[in-house]
C-alpha cells in the first residue's frame, strides 16, 4: 500500500507489464462507478493527481492512461497506467512499452518478485 485516505487507497499493481502501474481502490464496497458520492469523486481527483505526480517524479513517463476496467474485480477501482517512449530500468529489471504510443497489451502479465515491487514502491514514494 502506497497511500490510504478516508475514501481511497493506492497500491502498486502486482502486474507490472508497464512500469509503475498503480490502482486506486475505493475503501467502501461499491461495484458501480456511477454510485460514487460527490465527496468520493472529489477525493478521487486528488488521488489521481497525487499518483500521477509521484510517477512523474519516479520514472518520468511520457504519457498516462487512466482506466476503470473492473472486469475481474467487481469493485470500483481506477488503473493509473504510465506509458513510455523509451525503456526504463529499476532494480536490475528492464521495462519496455513496446506498443507505445498505441494501445498497450492488456493481456500481458508481468508479476515481479517482492524485491522489485519494493524498489518500485520506494521510487514512487521518493525514497
Amino acid at each position: 500500500m502506497l497511500r490510504e485516505t478516508h475514501h481511497w487507497r493506492i497500491a502498486v499493481n502486482r502486474n507490472q507489464n508497464l512500469l509503475g502501474k498503480l490502482f486506486i481502490s475505493l475503501q467502501r464496497h461499491e461495484d458501480q462507478v456511477v454510485r460514487l458520492s460527490d465527496e468520493e469523486w472529489g477525493a478521487l481527483r486528488g488521488e489521481i493527481a497525487w499518483a500521477t505526480e509521484q510517477l512523474r517524479g519516479a520514472f518520468a513517463p511520457d504519457h498516462f492512461n487512466y482506466s476503470f476496467l473492473q472486469n475481474q474485480d467487481r469493485h470500483v477501482h481506477l488503473h493509473v497506467i504510465p506509458r513510455y517512449a523509451s525503456p526504463r530500468r529499476i532494480a536490475g529489471s528492464d521495462f519496455d512499452d513496446l506498443e507505445y504510443p498505441n494501445h498497450y497489451g492488456v493481456g500481458v502479465d508481468r508479476r515481479l518478485g517482492s524485491d522489485v515491487i519494493a524498489a518500485i514502491s520506494a521510487a514512487i514514494m521518493g525514497a
